[in-house]
């Protein structure tokens, strides 16, 4: 909810919706915040959360709304990668039962991993888009979030741009774009192929 928010409310035929943007704004990082603290408290040590990757994403991911900056969109979008962390979870608490060798479970298991490059393809759409309305706000192509997204998405699956950036920095991210289609394509491939392996590996057990 606290993503989709951070992207519709750069539409702008929604500005009328933006107190209810704020609330979810406000509403989220309340409930980010106070899970920040409980892994603060328990973490031992503290230092080994405070300054951990994903730490560092959940203090991010606050700090924007609190410091005065809530308009710091880029900042905000760092929340998506906290759905990376949660699927991972789920993903950690199937390999430990995995040891029982369950059809029903392994088969689980890889749709949690094709989850997580869905959610990781989610995340470099939003990330690439985030960027590129940031630094070609002025280009109608790229006037808003959702339509960055797109055109991020067009550069992965063809490598080229909705519309030519009109910057230095535009072109920078495209070719950013270009190169992470590359690598989620390569991630794409390497799922399938653990997908064949696992059910060949089924096939010749049985």
């Amino acid at each position: 909810m606290s993503i989709v928010s951070i992207v519709l409310e750069t539409v702008p035929s929604l500005t009328p919706y933006q107190p209810l943007f704020t609330t979810i704004e406000w509403v989220t990082v309340s409930v980010f915040t106070l899970e920040y603290l409980v892994r603060h408290s328990a973490a031992k040590p503290i230092r080994s959360y405070v300054f951990s990757f994903y730490g560092l994403i959940d203090l991010i991911s606050v700090l924007p709304r609190y410091v005065g900056i809530g308009k710091l969109t880029f900042l905000k979008s760092a929340r998506a990668i906290r759905l990376i962390r949660l699927l991972r979870m789920v993903r950690l608490a199937k390999l430990q039962n995995l040891k029982h060798r369950d059809l029903d479970l392994n088969l689980g298991l890889m749709g949690v991993n094709i989850g997580i490059y869905v959610v990781a393809l989610s995340c470099a759409l939003l990330f690439t888009g985030t960027l590129m309305y940031l630094v070609e706000g002025n280009n109608d192509a790229f006037a808003s979030i959702p339509l960055a997204m797109l055109g991020s998405f067009k550069v992965f699956l063809t490598e080229v741009p909705i519309a030519e950036p009109l910057t230095v920095g535009g072109q920078v991210i495209h070719m950013v774009t270009m190169f992470t289609g590359l690598v989620l394509f390569g991630l794409l491939i390497g799922a399938m192929a653990n997908i064949l392996d696992h059910y060949l590996f089924q096939k010749n057990e049985n």
